[in-house]
């Protein structure tokens, strides 16, 4: 096993006695510890990184950097249009680099001009000013009437101070004629002499006489990439990325990027680092113990909520923090308080529903209990009438010729009985849980219609003006029966109770997924006392009006509607509006 094996190997066991003694310090002494050796680490890997690979990660930004612009000026020279000159000022100027096209022997190429100039014919005297350009930052074209300031800069040449085409400043240098003896020409260019490269300007510098000596020696170790080839040159003082490529079949374009002194930058960025580091270290160590406090304090709130929560007190809560772990806590302590909480309050709230649930049943017992007693009661009188009138009968008492009609009571008194049985029959088949509506598709409005045609001779009879608003077609699904009977009350109890030359408002609403039946009679309004026992069985209002219907009224028509509307899940009432009163239900369209 080699030493570094070993050592790895004997790694836990050499530090166990240091982190032994690291637990059993205090929370502030761990923080500092771990901090220090956080910042020491990353120090000495940071030193490491930069005496080691910083150089050459440098290097290697700099290729990166510049060789998409590179490419892009090489594609650009090759072009068979290119102006090698104007490629060669943007590039280079905009990059700080020196290039110069060479032949295949790596042999500076000569320019036709070694200035950039425009000959100016002055207008009036027809005098020539040969002007040397400084930059190539803008075209100019012969034909083009300039207005130029000049000073002399040899026997043959002159510079310019000021530019001017038209409005146009396009060349200005900064000098005033208050200083130099001026030369104000305006006229047209009737030469343009700009040199084919910039070979003239680079081929003497020594990078690039240097780098192109050892190119033509064959001294420069070539490496290839996408369109060419580069290497790094050290010999000077800085480092220097030369890169040759391919300009046509028999030239070549070697350009020169001086890079920085990346030795200069380590050391510059090594030892701003010390700083950086010693005053992280000292800042945090003063913030350590306030730090300890912040992580402690949550902790000990939690100790104090979980305690009050081992107390049965769910309302207490834990402060967050800005600490991830220390907020995670807490919210923890927070959600098993508050799920304790919501668990405790929805126990309290399923004792409340099984109380109302219970009195509610209760209630209906009661009710129950009361139907059948005030059945009982009222089965009492038609059957006592019957008895005596047979009784009557079989005894002689009653004349042959009253027979007939007391025989006609007994069978009305039969026919009154039957239907209330009936309905309180209808009543248990509803209250029974085994029980099924027979729900079926049919059309609501002609059901009503039906109703209202077949009533039509009484509305007439009584001077009872109806109003309708019902559509033609709106279904519904339900127990149809059931649903007649329910029209059918409110119907009759509208004409039993609404004076003479009253209105009568019928209206049926399609809301989507529920359908709104309404009928107002007005003229009539019921009191609040009343109002609270409406839907008792045997409940009656006192009727001011005439009889108008001779309808089998069992007594309990109101309490079997309101036990149709139940079952079918469909909300309704009666309530007193606008001097009438308003009976109503809204059903869904489709019963489950």
């Amino acid at each position: 096993m080699t030493k570094i094996g070993l050592f790895f190997k004997k790694f836990p066991s050499l530090f166990k006695p240091f982190l032994q003694s690291f637990r059993s310090r205090s929370i502030s002494t761990q923080l500092i510890l771990t901090i220090v050796l956080i910042f020491t680490s990353f120090f000495v890997l940071q030193a490491i990184l930069n005496s080691q690979f910083f150089k050459n990660y440098f290097t290697n930004r700099e290729f990166d950097s510049i060789q998409t612009e590179l490419l892009d000026y090489v594609d650009k020279m090759n072009d068979e249009d290119a102006d090698y000159y104007d490629e060669m000022y943007s590039f280079t100027k905009k990059q700080y680099a020196s290039s110069v096209i060479v032949n295949i022997d790596y042999r500076v190429l000569e320019s036709s001009y070694t200035n950039y100039t425009i000959e100016v014919q002055e207008s009036d005297t027809d005098e020539l000013y040969t002007i040397l350009i400084p930059n190539n930052e803008h075209s100019f074209e012969i034909g083009t009437t300039v207005d130029v300031t000049l000073v002399r800069y040899n026997i043959t040449h002159y510079s310019p101070l000021r530019v001017n085409t038209g409005s146009n400043l396009i060349l200005y240098s900064g000098a005033s004629c208050e200083t130099v003896d001026c030369t104000i020409v305006s006229g047209e260019i009737t030469a343009v002499n700009k040199p084919n490269n910039m070979n003239y300007i680079f081929e003497n510098d020594v990078l690039v006489q240097t780098e192109i000596s050892k190119l033509s020696e064959g001294l420069a170790t070539l490496t290839s990439y996408d369109s060419g080839y580069w290497y790094k040159s050290t010999d000077g003082p800085n480092d220097t990325l030369v890169f040759v490529n391919p300009l046509g079949k028999w030239q070549n374009i070697v350009t020169v990027v001086p890079i920085a002194d990346t030795d200069a930058i380590s050391r510059t960025v090594t030892s701003y680092t010390y700083y950086v580091y010693l005053t992280a270290i000292v800042i945090i160590i003063l913030w350590s113990f306030r730090l300890s406090s912040i992580i402690s304090k949550p902790i000990q709130n939690i100790e104090l909520v979980a305690k009050e929560i081992a107390s049965l007190n769910f309302n207490v809560q834990a402060k967050e923090t800005n600490n991830r772990e220390t907020t995670s806590l807490s919210n923890s302590i927070n959600l098993i308080a508050r799920n304790l909480r919501n668990t405790l309050d929805t126990l309290n709230t399923k004792n409340s529903e099984l109380l109302e649930l219970y009195q509610d049943q209760s209630k209906q017992v009661s009710l129950k209990k009361q139907l059948v007693s005030s059945i009982s009661h009222e089965l009492k009188t038609p059957l006592m009438i019957m008895q005596v009138t047979i009784q009557g009968i079989l005894d002689g008492i009653i004349d042959i010729a009253e027979q007939e009609k007391e025989l006609m009571n007994v069978l009305e008194e039969i026919n009154k009985s039957s239907f209330m049985i009936q309905d309180m029959l209808q009543i248990y088949r509803l209250d029974d849980a085994n029980s099924q509506l027979d729900i079926s598709e049919f059309n609501l409005s002609k059901t009503i219609e039906f109703f209202l045609k077949d009533f039509e001779h009484v509305f007439n009879t009584n001077h009872l003006n109806l109003h309708t608003e019902i559509p033609t077609f709106i279904t519904i699904e339900a127990d149809r029966k059931l649903i007649k009977r329910v029209i059918s009350n409110f119907i009759t109890n509208a004409i039993k109770y609404t004076p003479e030359n009253e209105k009568i408002d019928v209206t049926l609403k399609d809301e989507g997924n529920t359908v709104y039946f309404e009928l107002i009679n007005y003229g009539v309004t019921i009191s609040d006392k009343d109002l609270e026992n409406i839907w008792m069985p045997f409940f009656r209002i006192d009727q001011t009006q005439p009889r108008r219907l001779n309808s089998k009224d069992s007594g309990i028509g109101l309490y079997l509607v309101s036990e149709i509307l139940k079952a079918h899940h469909a909300e309704y009432g009666i309530e007193n509006y606008n001097n009438g009163v308003k009976a109503y239900f809204r059903i869904k369209k489709k019963v489950a």
